[in-house]
């Protein structure tokens, strides 16, 4: 697999703290932990991702785990686990530059059910945003996609 081209030479950090959340990138290591959270959260996270987790098996998520690994080492695209100062799993945060063309990507995340979620979101979305102006290429412009009740004044636009 090459890497986006966007990304030839780009290191993103495997573990990266973003105000008090702690990231780190998904792989199969946690599948256990991942899986529990994707459909403890499968009501949330419905529509997101066109109709995941629907149907979705531990073996499946396995699969996805692996392929967000070695997407994350060739540098195509980014995905982590957003965790709590606990160290509890909270959610997960993509970065997903675009296939067909150069200087765009995707920023998506999703967070469990947790106390005043929405708020939280928020406030971690504009702090991410805030790193991703720093530590991505300057030309990429990044989307977020997110949920209507995060951004209302989405921009969905293609390549």
């Amino acid at each position: 697999m090459e890497p986006h081209p966007d990304y030839i030479g780009v290191l993103l950090p495997r573990k990266l703290t973003i105000g008090e959340f702690h990231l780190t990138p998904l792989s199969p290591e946690y599948v256990d932990e991942d899986f529990d959270a994707v459909m403890a959260t499968a009501p949330l996270l419905a529509g997101i991702f066109g109709d995941w987790p629907q149907g979705l098996t531990r073996e499946d998520n396995l699969i996805d785990l692996a392929w967000h690994e070695r997407e994350f080492t060739t540098n195509r695209s980014f995905s982590w686990i957003i965790r709590d100062p606990a160290s509890l799993y909270v959610g997960c945060f993509y970065i997903s530059p675009a296939i067909a063309c150069r200087g765009k990507a995707d920023a998506q995340m999703w967070l469990c059910d947790m106390p005043d979620r929405l708020d939280v979101a928020k406030g971690l979305q504009a702090q991410l945003a805030a790193w991703m102006a720093e530590a991505l290429p300057p030309e990429v412009d990044i989307t977020w996609n997110t949920r209507p009740e995060l951004d209302k004044n989405n921009d969905t636009t293609g390549c």
